[in-house]
């Protein structure tokens, strides 16, 4: 049996192609081109007036848009919405009943043995970086460059790992220094959120997560190997393992930050103050110059440019032998020394 595209159609998948089932939740479901050339798996269609309007999807010539079909009332979900592998808060009532259904016949595929759900393998960066023990439920990532590392905690619970050499157990102080970072806006790597999951991550945060960002690299090395000011280049082995590890958003979803944190700015005592310098200073003398300088000078101070003018006068009037403080001097003729033998007479004119 041959199939062909109708040619009206702006897709070049086949609808038999496209047909495919949840390898989580045992699900059919149909992938689609997007509007924006991605993919996405929808659901069979249901009646508009029973879906909310951020999940409606409709087909248009094999091509899916956000929407509702304006001609049949009815639309498409998408799967990752209601899948019933992954926990979904606030649902609408009706959304939440079609989600219980999809579960039982998911359970009652697991036990028949007919369905083995999917389970994500342990990447190697998960064995050489395990999660901490203690990890809280508010965990903040540290970023540098374009390198993302999340802690096990927020950024001022931090504790040193160091060895005390006084004590010999682990050092009480604190890694956080709020003067060394600020609350920054960060890219999160595309190619870390594949799959069904990454998606979802992509579209809760657009692709940009708030960050602890650190203002130098050897600020970011202390931060990453969990040491206080103090023994940031201590030689002795840390009392305990690094709790901090690089960071990737299916394994830390639950922790993005999609708002700026609150409460991580300076008080007014810890800001840097900006000083603009005496409030006195001292003017230059010469009528047209308003040069002044924060030092103290006597009264006829002079600024450079203004002392370099008048060494100029003053040697030009030595030259011509005039005293430049005597003021009848401006009508004498007597030529000077410099005029003689150049034949012209001490009025300026030639002989």
């Amino acid at each position: 049996m041959s199939m062909y595209l109708h040619r009206s159609t702006k897709t070049t998948v086949l609808r038999r192609a496209g047909a495919s089932r949840c390898k989580y939740c045992n699900t059919p479901v149909e992938w689609f081109e997007r509007y924006d050339a991605l993919k996405i798996p929808l659901t069979n269609e249901f009646p508009s007036r029973r879906v909310p309007a951020k999940m409606r999807w409709h087909i248009e010539r094999g091509i899916a848009y956000p929407g509702t079909d304006a001609y049949s009332g009815y639309c498409r979900i998408p799967h990752p919405a209601i899948c019933p592998a992954v926990d979904h808060p606030d649902l609408p009532p009706d959304i939440q009943d079609l989600v219980r259904v999809l579960a039982v016949r998911m359970r009652t595929a697991i036990e028949k043995g007919e369905f083995t759900p999917y389970v994500e393998p342990v990447a190697q960066e998960e064995a050489e970086h395990p999660e901490p023990e203690q990890a809280q439920q508010v965990r903040h990532v540290i970023a540098y460059g374009g390198t993302l590392r999340i802690g096990p905690c927020a950024i001022e619970g931090l504790r040193c790992i160091a060895r005390d050499s006084q004590t010999g157990q682990r050092c009480e102080s604190a890694v956080c220094d709020l003067s060394e970072g600020r609350w920054e806006t960060v890219s999160i790597d595309e190619k870390q959120a594949t799959g069904r999951q990454g998606q979802m991550v992509l579209n809760l945060t657009g692709g940009t997560i708030w960050a602890w960002q650190v203002a130098d690299f050897s600020i970011a090395v202390r931060w990453w190997r969990q040491h206080c000011p103090e023994h940031h280049n201590s030689p002795q082995p840390d009392h305990v393992q690094n709790e901090i590890i690089p960071f990737h958003p299916l394994r830390h979803d639950a922790y993005v930050l999609t708002e700026r944190p609150a409460d991580y700015d300076l008080t007014p005592d810890d800001r840097v103050v900006i000083h603009h310098g005496p409030t006195t200073r001292t003017t230059c003398a010469s009528p047209s110059c308003s040069n002044t300088s924060v030092l103290t000078h006597p009264t006829g101070w002079l600024c450079w440019q203004c002392e370099k003018q008048e060494r100029r006068r003053r040697r030009t009037h030595q030259r011509w032998g005039q005293n430049p403080e005597s003021p009848d001097n401006s009508d004498d003729t007597t030529p000077g020394p410099d005029w003689e033998g150049t034949g012209v007479d001490g009025a300026g004119l030639p002989n």
